[in-house]
């Protein structure tokens, strides 16, 4: 299987609950983080994965958390060109 190394941010205490639990199963934190993304990917139509994006964003809209879409996409673009 071919892969591509990423940088990705987490929230603190997912990123703990992330960790502790490859240290449980013995495993990278990237094979956890892959094995819960794969099954996401397999099973939902593009119609439910589009339901799901949406309803994360409502959620993060009403979190109150104020967030500079412009800069966090220029931000990931230049360090992705890098």
């Amino acid at each position: 299987m071919q892969t591509v190394r990423a940088t990705i941010t987490f929230p603190y205490d997912l990123h703990e609950e992330l960790r502790a639990e490859a240290f449980r199963q013995r495993k990278s934190l990237s094979r956890v983080v892959v094995e819960k993304i794969k099954p996401i990917k397999k099973h939902l139509s593009v119609e439910e994965q589009i339901k799901r994006d949406f309803a994360l964003f409502d959620k993060v809209g009403k979190s109150g958390l104020q967030i500079d879409l412009v800069k966090a996409l220029r931000e990931d673009r230049d360090r992705d060109n890098a």
